[in-house]
């Protein structure tokens, strides 16, 4: 089973851990193709391609000029992303073992470099996946990335006994996969998380919520070596608990 999760807009590279094992971005000249253009981008093209602040786009400009250079710092990218999911994996207190697994088990999509194994070193970015990024093969980073991801969750699915891809990642990152290509070499399972409305009487999802559950249920995965459904619905976290009822074989449902 193959687990994969969104990346954060917020990094962080001064996080002191015991990983002292890297490797290198399987689409690192895709990459690098990309920051090409970004790298010709005005500070106004840059807060419109993301809608950013000044503040924002001064950051990330500068983080294009930067990025290549020999002192831009680089760090694993499950250590690199500081965002909710991330926090909450606490990946601060892996071990090493923990880390083994998650980079055999886990992956993370990416707007700039496709698809990371944890281990892969990268250097400080922000392009979102829903960028519309003029680029040789359209108008859309989806259309960049479409099939390149495609194919290579493909081949990664063909490495675990149990073709199962956990997807814990979000809609915007999903929609660069091409589900009913790669539903034809594995199963592809979707996992919510809802909360109970008293006012409508429905269960909804709360994006904060969500997002750190699907942190925590990606470090539950981790430390427990979870390879199979059965398994995963076990996990509760915050009141949260597999709804059998409103879940089916494609879609696992936690609720509170």
């Amino acid at each position: 089973m193959l687990t994969i999760i969104s990346p954060a807009t917020t990094m962080k590279f001064d996080k002191n851990t015991n990983l002292d094992i890297s490797s290198k971005p399987y689409f690192y000249n895709d990459a690098n193709y990309l920051m090409s253009i970004l790298k010709n981008l005005s500070l106004a093209e840059v807060q419109n391609l993301m809608n950013l602040s000044e503040d924002l786009g001064h950051l990330n400009l500068n983080r294009y000029k930067e990025f290549g250079s020999i002192n831009n710092p680089k760090s694993q990218s499950i250590l690199a992303f500081d965002g909710e999911v991330f926090n909450c994996m606490d990946v601060s207190t892996f071990n090493n073992k923990n880390f083994n697994f998650a980079n055999t088990h886990l992956r993370i999509l990416s707007g700039l470099y496709g698809v990371l194994s944890p281990f892969d070193l990268i250097e400080p970015y922000r392009l979102e996946m829903k960028s519309k990024l003029e680029n040789e093969s359209g108008a859309n980073l989806y259309k960049f990335w479409k099939s390149k991801i495609t194919n290579y969750l493909i081949e990664e699915i063909k490495k675990h006994d149990n073709k199962i891809i956990l997807n814990l990642a979000s809609s915007e990152y999903v929609k660069a996969i091409d589900l009913k290509k790669l539903n034809n070499h594995c199963k592809f399972i979707n996992v919510d998380f809802k909360d109970y409305n008293n006012n409508t009487g429905k269960f909804r999802v709360i994006g904060m919520y969500s997002k750190q559950s699907r942190g925590y249920m990606t470090r539950f995965i981790i430390e427990n070596e979870i390879d199979n459904i059965n398994d995963l619905k076990d996990f509760q976290i915050n009141g949260y608990k597999f709804n059998n009822e409103l879940s089916d074989d494609l879609n696992l449902i936690f609720t509170r």
